[in-house]
């Protein structure tokens, strides 16, 4: 065991120097201590080292500490030792101001902040539209309608198969002006790129609202024939998407083979209270549905909003939520009151629930909820796009997050 030594004899042994060389030793310790660190000179591997366990938000105030640093980062999340743990999601918001098309704007509930990623003309013409995101990757249309897949974070992109087999006998150049900003209107991803290199897409596309694909290897994009009504939203779960009709069933669909087959539909019994509900909002009101898994369950969520309600701030409105739960055994969606410690995200993103347990930022049994009215948002930015926020289902209560 080492001897330990007391300060007065740490002292008594510094004083045994002459006393020209206990000036010296004074005045490099008096450097030592005064001197600022340079934190740019820490290995890359330790600063890597460090950026593996940190959230979007810390790896944003890490670059922020020195030049060395922001390329290192830049560089890392960038590469395939990246793996980004699951954490809380950012929600998509329009930018500052109108004429801005050069920009994405997120708001972060982990630190209640707006940030904006600038310059995405350089990658994708000046008039870029995002349709969807999953996995932390959004769906891209740059200004000639050419799809991509883009990373936010890491400014990683990459090119999906041309939009031409969908446009049938419109004109190329009415297709980008006209149709573009919502033709596709839900978007997700069977994996995460970042972690699964043969991942896929999923879109909901077109007037009837149909089914398409494409694989990661493949050239073109492969309509899958469902319901003739139509589809309102779709998630993926292990390569097993399952997709809401417009008539509130459920289609299943196997994305495990090459081609994807569908395996099942569920038709389940509507309740009542559904029934009257979507009655008494008729007229001035619209209503949009959605699929979501939570702790195992399939919920059915369907979202009011009513039309013409504040002509000053936002002409439409979302005003109320309900929430049902599929029982398999009866075939009926049974409402839900109560979703204890569970957040639902619903929008133009992937519908997902989260428990606040796990994750920090947001509050349980609440439904946060961003402007998916891609028709109002193309027509006019000072009318669309601003239709988001949290709404509670304990007290049945909307909030304000931005």
């Amino acid at each position: 065991m080492a001897n330990k030594r007391s300060p007065s004899s740490a002292s008594a042994t510094m004083f045994e120097f002459p006393s020209n060389g206990s000036k010296r030793r004074s005045s490099f310790l008096e450097d030592s201590f005064t001197s600022k660190p340079d934190w740019s000179q820490l290995h890359s591997e330790l600063l890597e080292l460090i950026l593996s366990k940190l959230s979007l938000v810390q790896i944003i105030r890490f670059k922020a500490v020195c030049s060395t640093w922001r390329s290192i980062a830049e560089s890392y999340v960038s590469s395939s030792c990246y793996a980004p743990f699951p954490q809380t999601p950012w929600l998509l918001v329009p930018p500052n101001q109108e004429d801005d098309t050069d920009s994405l704007c997120f708001f972060s509930l982990e630190d209640k902040k707006v940030y904006q990623i600038k310059n995405m003309g350089n990658q994708f013409g000046c008039d870029v539209w995002c349709v969807g995101s999953s996995h932390g990757w959004l769906l891209i249309l740059d200004d000639e309608a050419n799809p991509f897949l883009f990373n936010p974070f890491s400014q990683v992109r990459i090119q999906l198969p041309t939009l031409a087999s969908f446009m049938f006998e419109v004109n190329r150049s009415y297709f980008i002006q006209e149709l573009r900003k919502f033709f596709i209107t839900k978007a997700v991803l069977l994996s995460d790129p970042s972690r699964d290199k043969n991942y896929g897409v999923v879109v909901i596309f077109g007037y009837r609202s149909r089914l398409a694909f494409c694989a990661k290897k493949g050239s073109c994009w492969t309509v899958l024939n469902g319901a003739s009504q139509g589809y309102s939203d779709i998630i993926c779960s292990n390569d097993i998407v399952y997709a809401l009709t417009l008539d509130n069933s459920i289609e299943v669909w196997d994305f495990h083979a090459c081609l994807p087959r569908k395996r099942r539909e569920i038709h389940p019994l509507i309740p009542k209270h559904m029934v009257e509900a979507t009655e008494s909002f008729r007229g001035s009101h619209s209503s949009q549905s959605y699929l979501v898994e939570s702790s195992g369950d399939l919920l059915l969520v369907m979202r009011y909003v009513g039309n013409f309600v504040n002509q000053e701030v936002c002409p439409y409105q979302t005003l109320m939520f309900h929430v049902y739960k599929l029982d398999y055994s009866e075939q009926k969606w049974v409402e839900v009151d109560n979703l204890k410690n569970e957040a639902l995200f619903l929008g133009g993103n992937h519908s997902m629930s989260l428990s606040a347990q796990e994750f920090s930022g947001f509050e349980s049994n609440s439904i946060y909820f961003t402007d998916d009215n891609w028709n109002q948002m193309n027509g006019d930015y000072l009318y669309g796009g601003h239709d988001f926020g949290k709404f509670s289902l304990e007290d049945k209560t909307l909030e304000a997050i931005l």
